[in-house]
């Protein structure tokens, strides 16, 4: 059972993603999933969209620094300093440029940085859009996933530490929490907005962005398909999270998903186990099985 923790209510705000041509990632994010860029005084581009919002800054492809997730006021983010503090976590400095700078830090123990803060309020504007364009797609920032060779350690921490709820397992053995592979985890009563999957080696594994619907699916194929990028999986439909869902990949090889219809899950709602088969990964067809 996972403690009650103050990072509830709490939603994935922004993330930073790294390349070594960020010119070249952000033109791709800028036209591929309508964002309109804005150069930040510290060489990274931010990037802004409705509801949606990431940071591209120079680094190694692949590289993910760190994960932004918004809060509703100071009393909440205090709250969430000393709760983390009072677990014996150690506290950093915020890298971000999008919260206000007493944003609370804290480091997994395999080295994501997640960031709990507010928006300043003296963020580039970006423009309206009034012809059609992604910009006007339905696509809100919404849960981002990693990959661990240590999934037992990244658990205990999430759980046990910071106090995400836990929504859904996967395991090789349902009855056997030991072989779990899995795990998503919610901060408010979406599905999930961060999730771990065991894999041979520390990595990224995809961000997400939540539509309104399933016409919204096929507006964003049919725009993928306008630029030529192929879906990489699906069109489908998750078990776990019960969502409608393609990915893609940029162009270092970053997964994005494009979801729909993720289910709600109160806060008191019990965590439930799927075996970790295809099925359970898509109900419709074939599933990506990490490693």
């Amino acid at each position: 059972m996972s403690i009650e923790s103050p990072i509830w209510p709490s939603k994935l705000d922004h993330l930073r993603l790294n390349s070594d041509d960020p010119a070249m990632l952000a033109d791709f994010y800028a036209d591929t999933f309508g964002y309109q860029a804005s150069p930040m005084p510290d060489g990274t581009v931010l990037l802004q969209g409705p509801d949606r919002r990431l940071v591209v800054g120079p680094g190694k492809p692949g590289e993910r620094p760190y994960h932004g997730f918004c809060v509703q006021d100071r009393q909440q983010l205090q709250d969430i300093r000393d709760f983390v503090q009072g677990q014996g976590v150690n506290t950093e400095p915020s890298p971000s440029a999008i919260f206000e700078g007493d944003a609370v830090a804290v480091r997994d123990p395999d080295g994501w940085l997640n960031v709990f803060g507010m928006p300043r309020r003296d963020l580039p504007s970006h423009k309206a859009v009034n012809t059609p364009s992604a910009v006007k797609l339905s696509g809100r920032l919404q849960h981002v996933v990693v990959a661990t060779d240590n999934l037992a350690r990244m658990m205990s921490f999430y759980e046990d530490v910071l106090g995400y709820v836990p929504s859904d397992y996967c395991s090789a053995d349902v009855d056997d929490p030991a072989t779990r592979k899995v795990a998503f985890y919610r901060s408010d009563p979406e599905h999930h907005s961060f999730a771990v999957f065991s894999a041979s080696e520390v990595g990224s594994d995809h961000h997400a962005y939540e539509a309104s619907s399933w016409n919204d699916i096929r507006d964003w194929a049919d725009h993928m398909s306008s630029r030529h990028i192929k879906l990489w999986w699906g069109p489908g439909r998750h078990g776990p999270g019960n969502n409608l869902f393609f990915m893609i990949q940029d162009p270092h090889g970053n997964q994005v998903e494009i979801s729909a219809e993720l289910e709600i899950m109160p806060r008191e709602m019990a965590p439930r186990v799927w075996p970790l088969e295809e099925r359970s990964l898509n109900l419709w067809g074939p599933g990506w099985i990490r490693d």
